[in-house]
């Protein structure tokens, strides 16, 4: 279930109390890798990292500048600037994954982007690193601002003409676990650049509609945001869900205005005031923060070499099969 609204409300009211954080993972640090004017258009990324984040992009894979030259009409450079909520959740990590994953056309049939979850919530994981604990039930709330879309108006084998030197020397030289490890799985084609509030809860339940348990955990949890948001079902079906904790943090804007923290939630909600860093959004301190409906396309479809193409398909292919999100039982 994603959905979207209008709000001009200047704080978050989270149902969390004044214990600071949780003792599980450290909030990661803003990326502070440097992109072009195109900021990661024509990067690589890992389908299995973070959804739609610059901690998931790899090196460089379209020569943008040399498609600049010869293709400029085709590629597009849109202000789109809007203001927008989205909630999603799921029953466990595989639901919610599969409802992240089917944002992107080329995953919509997967469950991946695990790093949405496992990074913020190290608990997520079991001690198998590929395997998700089936008792937690997930769900998403988050502001997303977009100021710019960038995107190539031109079909893979166009694209395959304007691969960089390095990528192709390194599809000569390295094998293809190396390529995935320095690159990734797929590379971007249309991309949104803004900023955006990452807000995640994790929690437990009783109740025996998971799914029902994870939309009203999201939704009372992050509780003023929207005055249509919760209601009083939600609020009845969220006080069976137990061991709870909710992640949020800020991307792009003014770094100084940002905010993140990892909390256990309690009955007595503070306010996060968002307006001194949601006004200092711009596009000069935009980062990614969405990707097209056909936004990402697989790495391996711009290489000629059909011996290449194949070696890295196959490897590729049964990576992200391996390290899809799945649970434990």
């Amino acid at each position: 279930m994603v959905s979207t609204s209008s709000c001009s409300s200047d704080e978050i009211a989270i149902e969390a109390g004044v214990e600071k954080s949780v003792n599980e993972n450290p909030i990661l640090p803003e990326d502070n890798k440097e992109f072009g004017i195109y900021n990661t258009l024509g990067y690589s990324y890992n389908a299995n990292g973070e959804y739609a984040n610059s901690n998931s992009i790899g090196l460089k894979v379209i020569d943008i500048d040399q498609f600049k030259i010869e293709q400029s009409a085709r590629l597009v450079d849109e202000n789109t600037l809007s203001q927008e909520y989205s909630d999603e959740y799921g029953e466990d990590a595989v639901a919610f994954s599969k409802m992240i994953s089917k944002k992107v056309s080329i995953t919509d049939q997967q469950q991946l982007y695990g790093k949405t979850i496992s990074n913020p919530f190290s608990s997520a994981i079991t001690n198998h690193p590929n395997l998700f604990d089936h008792r937690y039930i997930y769900g998403s709330y988050n502001l997303l601002i977009k100021q710019k879309r960038f995107r190539f108006n031109a079909t893979t084998d166009m694209l395959s003409n304007y691969l960089t030197q390095d990528f192709l020397k390194d599809l000569q030289f390295k094998t293809p676990e190396q390529i995935v490890h320095d690159y990734g799985t797929h590379v971007t084609v249309d991309i949104y650049t803004g900023a955006k509030i990452d807000i995640l809860f994790q929690a437990q339940t009783t109740n025996q509609d998971r799914q029902s348990a994870a939309r009203a955990g999201i939704r009372t949890a992050v509780n003023a945001l929207n005055s249509s948001i919760s209601n009083d079902t939600d609020i009845q079906e969220a006080s069976k869900n137990y061991a709870k904790k909710l992640y949020y943090k800020t991307r792009g804007g003014d770094k100084s205005k940002g905010f993140a923290n990892l909390l256990n939630l309690d009955q007595n909600p503070p306010k996060i005031n968002i307006s001194d860093w949601q006004s200092t959004s711009n596009k000069d301190n935009s980062v990614l923060v969405d990707f097209g409906a056909n936004g990402l396309i697989l790495i391996y479809d711009l290489i000629k070499d059909p011996s290449k193409k194949s070696q890295l398909k196959l490897y590729i292919d049964q990576y992200l099969t391996e390290n899809q999100v799945t649970l434990d039982k």
